[in-house]
């Protein structure tokens, strides 16, 4: 059933990510930008089992580089910098939150 879910997660994930591009496109010539966030697990009430489950949490804190599990900051300072002026040259991107696990 993991397995399945993780197909299913990886599946939209990769439908928000192609949708973002798609609106990038179209919005780009009206200066409007579309960028999208892909984070890996966060501590939060709704992971919280998720996390109980043996060895989960072992495995994500020895696989990202930054050793610790996420938290809803970490995805919501990625969501104000995209939101900001500073990333006023950044769309059709998809910011991978993830402490480096996809990069391991």
């Amino acid at each position: 059933m993991a397995e399945r879910l993780a197909r299913k997660v990886a599946a939209t994930k990769a439908g928000v990510i192609a949708m973002t591009r798609e609106l990038a496109l179209e919005g780009g010539p009206h200066n409007i930008r579309a960028n999208s966030i892909s984070p890996a697990i966060i501590e939060s009430p709704a992971t919280a089992a998720q996390l109980q489950r043996p060895g989960l949490r072992e495995g994500h804190l020895e696989s990202p580089m930054l050793k610790r599990i996420g938290t809803a900051a970490d995805v919501a300072s990625a969501a104000l910098f995209l939101a900001s002026d500073e990333s006023g040259w950044v769309t059709g991107a998809n910011l991978l939150i993830d402490g480096g696990l996809s990069a391991h």
